[in-house]
């Protein structure tokens, strides 16, 4: 096929995009595919578009759910604080939408946030979660981290706003082989930070991620889970992870070598096999 034909199909896919009512918010969302559900939670930063590179590695066997949550993408946008809590919330009320009692969670960072918050207060409406580069609260470094993208978001300065955020999201090998990516990246981002109506969505997400605490709920996910860390994730480093495989009863734990925050980008064919491989596997426990 063609590779502007290719596009073109994209496109109108993209137009098929629904729109769930949640009191007075529209939260965009997309469904593809056939087969067990799966539920994928965007990090701080990500869209319902930021999972396309890896997107047909799901929807070719399963039904491939993406949302854009409270302030991303195209779902609305408020001038209001909320909570993690207020965003698990809503993801409860979406799978209790679309009919299914139970489906499979997928959340990277912000989305993993959201992801252990729903499976500790909603455990019946999660089969099974798979947790990347996450972690269980928000700790006194993290909430300095979470400051810079407070501070920068409410300046006027779109590069500053680029390094008190993207350069912490990637490990140095990914900067080492796909420098020239990054050059590209940074320029495009550059100009879209430019807009203070994003910025603001950031500031309000980031803010939302101060009060994350889960640590004296994470006993009641009942869902299979499987945690995954990045190597060279210096964000949410690996001991962060070792809290949640200790705190949650049916868990395993993974760590995926040269690979920092963004472990879709940095490592997708780890990435995908792994979340294909755990979602679908029709064993639970192994018996050797």
């Amino acid at each position: 096929m063609p590779v502007k034909l290719a596009f073109y199909l994209r496109e109108i896919e993209w137009n098929l995009m629904k729109t769930f009512k949640y009191k007075d918010l529209d939260i965009k969302y997309l469904v593809e595919g056939e087969g067990k559900p799966l539920l994928v939670l965007n990090g701080i930063m990500m869209t319902i578009n930021s999972w396309e590179p890896i997107a047909e590695s799901f929807r070719a066997s399963n039904t491939l759910i993406r949302l854009d949550m409270i302030d991303q993408g195209q779902s609305s946008k408020v001038n209001y604080d909320y909570t993690i809590s207020d965003q698990a919330d809503m993801i409860a009320s979406f799978i209790k939408h679309l009919g299914y009692p139970q489906v499979s969670v997928m959340g990277i960072s912000y989305g993993g946030y959201v992801g252990i918050n729903l499976a500790s207060r909603y455990p019946n409406l999660v089969d099974r979660l798979v947790l990347f580069n996450t972690a269980a609260d928000v700790t006194e470094r993290d909430a300095e981290l979470f400051k810079t993208f407070l501070v920068t978001a409410k300046g006027d300065d779109p590069y500053a706003f680029y390094l008190a955020t993207i350069p912490q999201f990637y490990g140095p090998t990914w900067y080492t082989t796909r420098n020239d990516w990054m050059l590209q990246r940074e320029s495009i981002l550059i100009e879209f930070f430019k807009s203070k109506d994003y910025r603001e969505t950031v500031y309000r997400l980031a803010k939302s991620c101060l009060s994350h605490d889960c640590k004296d709920i994470l006993k009641n996910i009942t869902a299979h889970t499987l945690i995954v860390s990045g190597e060279e994730d210096y964000l949410l480093p690996y001991p962060r992870q070792q809290y949640l495989h200790q705190n949650i009863k049916n868990s395993q734990l993974l760590k995926m070598a040269k690979t920092g925050h963004v472990s879709p980008y940095e490592n997708p064919w780890a990435y995908t096999s792994i979340v294909y491989g755990f979602i679908n596997n029709p064993v639970v426990e192994f018996k050797i």
